[in-house]
């Protein structure tokens, strides 16, 4: 069994701008997965937050009409990359999200 058989929601790889809002800074940075739990960013640059209970907003940047924010939590910090796990109570933006990146070419395509 490989660790993507072990994941509690099956991932969709994408590759989407967003942007996320952490108090009163913004980062922008791509998404690479997404899945009903969470979602896989790049790290920004200048990105100096570790893991925290602490809520951000990510919003993500389907196309120049379609934005959709979602609250996260930063569970996972690594030198490339960003693991957020959706806070719940918005199973609808959830769904939502979901829905229109079924619409976004998957990279390499």
């Amino acid at each position: 069994m490989n660790f993507a058989e072990k994941r509690r929601h099956p991932r969709k790889d994408v590759y989407i701008a967003a942007l996320l809002a952490l108090g009163e800074n913004g980062h922008l940075s791509e998404v690479w997965d997404l899945s009903q739990g969470g979602a896989r960013l790049g790290r920004p640059k200048n990105w100096t937050a570790e893991p925290s209970v602490r809520p951000i907003k990510v919003y993500f940047m389907l196309d120049q009409d379609t934005v959709i924010a979602v609250t996260a939590r930063v569970v996972r910090v690594t030198d490339d990359n960003l693991g957020v796990e959706f806070v719940g109570g918005q199973d609808e933006r959830i769904q939502a999200l979901l829905y229109e990146a079924r619409f976004i070419e998957q990279p390499g395509r």
